[in-house]
C-alpha cells in the first residue's frame, strides 16, 4: 500500500479543515514550529488507519472525518474515518477499486483492511485464554511512535489483550507463524 493524501474535513461552515496534504513517494517529513498543528495530522493518519482516536476536544468539536487516499496494487484505496464528540466511536469507510465497505468496530475495519492489504490475521491466544484477533491498532505501534511515550517503549499498544502481544505482532508483520496459536 503506497500512501497518497490525507485531509481532515469540516464540521459544518464554520469547523476546520486542512489542505490536501499529499505525501512524498518514499518518505515525507512534517517539518514545522511548535503548536502549529503536526501532532493532530500524524494522530489523523493512524486514525484512519484504524488506531483508536486521540484528538483534542477543540478538534473534536470542529473536525468531521480524516480522508485517507492511497493505492495497493495499483489500485485506489479510499478510507473514511469520522472523528466522534467523544474519542469513543468507531465508523469507517472503505473504498477500494469502487468497492465501498461500511466498517462500525475495529475488529470489522481491521480485518477488512488486512484482506485488501493480502495478510491474513492469524487465530491467537488472548491474556485470558481466549481466542483473540490482530487489530490494526496491535499491528500499527511497530511502524508508530506514540509521542506521548517517546522511545521509552519499543512497543506501546492502545490495549494489550493478546498474550505475548508484541512477539505475536513481529512474528505477524514478518510472515511468521505465531507463537501462541489458537488453533
Amino acid at each position: 500500500m503506497r500512501l497518497k493524501s490525507l485531509q481532515i474535513e469540516s464540521l459544518g461552515d464554520v469547523g476546520w479543515e486542512s489542505p490536501l496534504l499529499e505525501f512524498g513517494y518514499r518518505t515525507t517529513m512534517l517539518f514545522a514550529r511548535n503548536g502549529s498543528g503536526k501532532t493532530p495530522v500524524v494522530r489523523a493518519l493512524a486514525s484512519a488507519l484504524g488506531f483508536p482516536n486521540n484528538f483534542r476536544t477543540d478538534i473534536l468539536e470542529k473536525c468531521n472525518a480524516v480522508v485517507l487516499r492511497a493505492e495497493s496494487e495499483g489500485k485506489p484505496l479510499t478510507i473514511r474515518r469520522t472523528i466522534d464528540a467523544t474519542n469513543e466511536g468507531f465508523y469507517a469507510t472503505i473504498d477500494f477499486d469502487g468497492e465501498q465497505t461500511e466498517h462500525y468496530s475495529q475488529g470489522s475495519f481491521s480485518l477488512a483492511l488486512f484482506r485488501l492489504l493480502g495478510l491474513k490475521p492469524p487465530r491467537l491466544v488472548s491474556t485470558k485464554g481466549e481466542e483473540a484477533q490482530p487489530y490494526i491498532a496491535t499491528l500499527l505501534p511497530l511502524f508508530y511512535l506514540i509521542q506521548g511515550y517517546g522511545y521509552s517503549a519499543a512497543y506501546r499498544a492502545p490495549s494489550t489483550f493478546i498474550a505475548d502481544q508484541f512477539a505475536e505482532m513481529v512474528r505477524f508483520a514478518f510472515g511468521l507463524n505465531p507463537k501462541h496459536s489458537y488453533e
